[in-house]
């Protein structure tokens, strides 16, 4: 019965599609029925002709039965759409110029933002690629001020075991404190950078492994973990894709490692949307091996990930972590006092630096496509005035008005689909195009590709706003009167359809005044984050990180000794200036603290810390980089470390700490390490290390060779007498003669650094700038179209005008006072949204006000000049007006 049904519904459709003609056979078994009652009749004596009459007035009427045999044969829906669609073809072929305005219109506005939707589809919307990834949260150190922070090793083990909210935890070591090794093995010496994880790491992120297995608990224990996974890109790159690859050795630093697995290509993992670059993902991992009996509580390294238990909301899991900490405070209160726990979905901690900025761009380009379906809907709205003597025609003939509202949808609908074709190829090219200029910091770009998340959008989106532009003429044509319309002729307009084109101007106008504020602010704010002092020089500089084998390189001192051989070979190379040695450049992305002390200053109190960042140097690097020395000395080859320790601090640290005493001679001890005192003996400018939008922070300067930590990978600094990128050769020769096991990567100018830095605040600014200049180029379209249809629906009234003694003039400031009444009222609706909407971007705003009276000033005095000389070009028209042409026109 089903089947049967299905397939008489399946021949329905068909007959429906095809539009096949009328049955012949069935036309020829009506003719016989009638032809036998007419012989009939004649058999009782009438003519032929009246036979003939008298047998169809008792058959019935035939064209009735045609039409219901019609109806079971098809199906009257789709067959009203079918022609529906053909009549639409049909206008919009008889009206190319229409047509093609509509659909590039509507283009523009369903491209970008098809375009914007899938980067924010790849960046926000996507689930991360992991095992169910709302239940993984990170899990961070609250500080006092209530910023999140790294995790101490004993921390993250207490957490562990006092937690019943998490199937487990697990550990990472946060970049600035990762692994780094030198694959051996190889012709040219090449860095892997390392990963060091718990091995419960990968189970909660539920990852599958391409080859091999994961950590076992057993390899992460120290003289257990000379075992690695491999990423996917290093597989490829450095292993040849070798599927036996699991359980062979591999060389790591000088040290044999057992391979156990390789990640699948689409992993990765970031605690920030910074870390989702690939030049930040790890190479190799390796077991994290904390060491229990030297568990640290004051060095926060670690990122900590959890899996919430089944059935455990977020809200129990930070109240039971509440608890832990308060009890990890009462019992460590020299690390733990004021600190919290802060667990945080692991999605938002990716994706909230740059949630905003995108949710942003989406709602600037949402403003862009209604202003697009105004300016259609104010294309329909003149063609429906054109029409309205058709329209009236078909209602006089029999036709509903919701026959005649199917119609006009239907051709809304169709405009809308060809507009979201055409969008969605733009669509394409724009991303091609965009896909280059995103900010490397900007999480899971690379994951931005046409999918059916894409597709669906475009498609829904095209539909809603079909819907949205063929209102206006709906509700226009539901509001006319069928009388006056037969009465009227072809360019005249009813009074809603007038005020419904004056309120979609208006509409536009004010969408328009919002976009262009919150670019003029964007941009404000971009150019006053560019002019920024660093606090260093950026021209003419490269900087070039280096990996030395541990192997080899042990200690600072053996470090120092080698950088001090690579500044005496690049001395006195062509194009070499000046060079120096630093862990951690500017803006480099790595960072590093300490805590110390100051001699004659009483003890503070339990958990409070003087706290620096920690910066070693060599000889030569303020010079090379161009931080000035403010007081003191800075160091000199002389400062090794069998001399007295010293240290340079910034300006900063010097106010912070000593705001009315002189630094110089003052002595500090850094906890950890080397229990020894340093003195200070120079203070340098502050330097942006974060970011041009950051502050200036309390920094310390270290030799090299009197350093806390053994500095494996330093960063070389060169100045160059002309382009920098000549010196690359200079520094990978000096490097290679001195020790060809040691690796020179990441070769980046400081203008580099300092453009990359920037990326997303410019990014932002320019398409924000790019989508309002559109829409300012649309609004300016949208109010020339409604006083041009103005100038032409009243043509004889100005002809009349004219005849009477009315002037030129007259005329056109009869047009323009109409264009201002509309600007004017736009703009003040502008004004008063952007107002009530600038909160929004306000995070993203860098020294400007959101209430900025330039920018508020400036862009409706911009818009309204635009949008009058749009407004002029028909009111100057409308002056040349013939009274006599004019009153002959209908």
């Amino acid at each position: 019965m089903i089947v049967r049904r299905l397939g008489k519904l399946w021949a329905r459709m068909r007959d429906t599609v095809r539009h096949e003609p009328p049955d012949l056979e069935f036309q020829a078994e009506i003719e016989e029925h009638v032809s036998l009652l007419a012989e009939r009749y004649r058999r009782q004596g009438m003519t032929s002709e009246a036979a003939r009459l008298a047998a169809r007035r008792q058959f019935g009427n035939t064209t009735l039965l045609q039409e219901d045999l019609r109806a079971m044969q098809m199906i009257p829906a789709i067959e009203a759409l079918r022609g529906d669609l053909t009549y639409a073809v049909r206008m919009l072929r008889r009206n190319p110029g229409f047509a093609a305005t509509a659909v590039i219109t509507l283009a523009l506005g369903l491209g970008a933002n098809t375009a914007i939707f899938s980067v924010c589809n790849a960046v926000l919307f996507k689930p991360l690629p992991y095992a169910e990834p709302n239940r993984i949260v990170m899990l961070s150190e609250r500080q006092s001020d209530g910023k999140l922070g790294g995790v101490a090793p004993a921390n993250f083990v207490d957490w562990r075991d006092a937690s019943h909210s998490f199937t487990d935890m697990a550990a990472m070591r946060a970049s600035s404190f990762a692994s780094s090794f030198i694959l051996g093995g190889k012709s040219e010496a090449s860095r892997l950078t390392g990963g060091d994880v718990s091995s419960s790491f990968f189970s909660v992120l539920g990852v599958r492994f391409m080859l091999g297995r994961n950590f076992l608990p057993d390899e992460d224990r120290l003289g257990h973990d000379r075992v690695a996974i491999l990423s996917y890109a290093a597989w490829s790159k450095y292993f040849g894709a070798d599927r036996d690859i699991a359980g062979k050795p591999i060389t790591l630093d000088d040290t044999s490692y057992t391979v156990v697995g390789v990640l699948p290509a689409d992993f990765q993992f970031g605690s920030t949307a910074a870390d989702f670059q690939a030049g930040s993902q790890p190479d190799v991992w390796i077991p994290l091996a904390l060491d229990p009996q030297r568990l640290q509580r004051g060095a926060h390294m670690l990122n900590v990930i959890g899996r919430l238990a089944p059935g455990v909301k977020l809200a129990a899991a930070q109240a039971e972590l509440n608890v832990i900490g308060a009890n990890l405070a009462q019992q460590y209160p020299e690390n733990n006092k004021d600190r919290g726990i802060a667990a945080v979905p692991l999605t938002d901690q990716v994706t909230g630096s740059v949630r905003v900025a995108l949710e942003t761009l989406l709602g600037a380009v949402g403003l862009v496509l209604l202003i697009a379906c105004a300016n259609v809907a104010n294309l329909l709205l003149g063609r429906a005035a054109a029409r309205q003597k058709e329209m009236a025609v078909r209602i006089a003939l029999g036709a509903s008005r919701w026959r005649l509202a199917q119609q006009l949808l239907t051709e809304s609908l169709f405009l809308a689909g060809l507009g979201g074709v055409a969008g969605f190829v733009l669509a394409l090219a724009a991303i091609a195009t965009l896909t280059p200029q995103l900010p490397a910091d900007l999480s899971r770009a690379a994951g931005i590709a046409v999918d059916m998340r894409m597709l669906i959008f475009t498609a829904t989106i095209s539909l809603l706003t079909g819907i949205f532009f063929g209102l206006g003429p709906l509700f226009a044509a539901r509001r006319e009167n069928t009388g006056e319309s037969l009465k009227q002729n072809n360019r005249s307009a009813t009074g809603i359809q007038t005020r419904l084109r004056g309120g979609l101007a208006v509409a536009q106008i004010a969408i328009a005044i919002i976009l262009l504020i919150g670019a003029g602010l964007m941009v404000k704010s971009f150019w006053a984050l560019m002019h920024v002092a660093p606090g260093f020089r950026s021209e003419n500089i490269l900087t070039a990180r280096l990996s030395v084998p541990r192997s080899r390189y042990p200690d600072n001192r053996r470090i120092a000794a080698l950088e001090g051989e690579v500044l005496e070979s690049l001395r006195g190379r062509p194009g070499v200036q000046s060079a120096g040695f630093a862990t951690y450049v500017p803006l480099g992305g790595l960072d590093n603290g300490w805590s110390f002390i100051v001699e004659g200053r009483p003890p503070l109190p339990v958990g409070t810390y003087n706290m620096a960042q920690y910066r070693p140097v060599n000889a030569g690097y303020f010079e090379t980089i161009g931080i000035p020395l403010l007081r003191g000395r800075s160091f000199t080859p002389a400062d090794t470390a069998e001399a007295p320790w010293v240290v340079v601090i910034n300006d900063s640290m010097a106010r912070e700490y000593w705001p009315s005493e002189n630094p110089i001679g003052q002595r500090i001890l850094a906890s950890g390490g080397k229990p020894t005192w340093r003195t200070v003996i120079g203070v340098v400018g502050d330097v942006l290390h974060d970011g041009l939008d950051g502050a200036a922070k309390a920094e310390m300067y270290l030799p090299v060779d009197q350093g806390m930590n053994i500095e494996s990978n330093p960063t070389i600094v060169v100045r160059a007498e002309t382009a920098p990128g000549a010196a690359a050769g200079e520094l990978r020769g000096a490097v290679s003669a001195i020790d060809p096991a040691i690796a020179v990567d990441r070769i980046e100018t400081m203008q580099q650094l300092v453009s990359g830095s920037v990326a997303q605040p410019r990014f932002r600014t320019l398409i924000l700038a790019a989508f309002s200049l559109l829409a300012l180029v649309m609004a300016s379209i949208g109010i020339y179209g409604v006083m041009n249809y103005l100038v032409i629906q009243r043509t004889r009234e100005f002809g009349i005008r004219l005849s009477l003694g009315a002037t030129r003039t007259d005329v056109l400031r009869l047009v323009l006072g109409r264009a201002a009444t509309l600007i004017g009222a736009g703009t003040c609706l502008g004004l008063v949204g952007s107002v009530l909407l600038v909160r929004l971007i306000t995070k993203l705003l860098f020294e400007t006000a959101p209430l900025d009276p330039l920018t508020f000033a400036a862009v409706p005095i911009l818009l309204a000049a635009v949008a009058l000389v749009a407004s002029y070009i028909p009111a100057r028209r409308a002056t040349r007006i013939d009274p006599i042409v004019a009153l002959r026109c209908e």
